[in-house]
């Protein structure tokens, strides 16, 4: 037989991980990615606590996806992880005057329900991504204040619905 899986509360994820099952794995490798366990808050991080619970997860649907991130102002470091672009529910993500670093991953334009996407005031270097062209429903993007580079993409003028 096949051993049972380690629980999340004890296994340590990495960038690595491919097949991702459930909001919470995805949500362990962003922690560990940005370096979770220097947050300002982290309460009920990769405890056994739904993680709708844990701080920052503002909002869920009612099959436990993740619709609302918000970990702004709270000493978020490192770099987004890929896997970030498999939380495909938000409608909100807010990471603003945090400390990531690193390009901004084209994973995040499979975030296709995002309709607010706060970057603003890291450390972003790289070009932007011609996938955020890919959020049609974003109302409020801001990217302000990083180090990004280049020119924007022309994809970005399919972002019709921006305030």
């Amino acid at each position: 037989p096949t051993p049972l899986p380690t629980p999340l509360t004890t296994q340590q994820p990495t960038h690595s991980t491919t097949s991702l099952s459930t909001p919470r794995d995805i949500l362990g490798i962003i922690y560990t990615a940005t370096n979770g366990n220097r947050w300002n808050q982290n309460d009920k991080w990769l405890t056994s606590a739904n993680h709708c619970t844990w701080y920052g997860v503002y909002a869920c649907n009612t099959d436990g996806e993740v619709t609302t991130l918000l970990l702004r102002y709270n000493n978020v470091a490192g770099t987004f992880p890929k896997e970030l672009g498999y939380l495909s529910k938000l409608t909100k993500l807010d990471f603003r005057d945090n400390s990531l670093r690193g390009s901004i991953v084209s994973e995040i334009g499979q975030l296709t329900n995002l309709e607010i996407l706060y970057l603003y005031e890291n450390a972003f270097t790289g070009s932007i991504p011609s996938e955020l062209g890919l959020l049609t429903g974003l109302e409020y993007l801001d990217l302000g204040y990083n180090e990004l580079s280049g020119t924007i993409p022309n994809e970005l003028g399919q972002l019709t619905n921006l305030e």
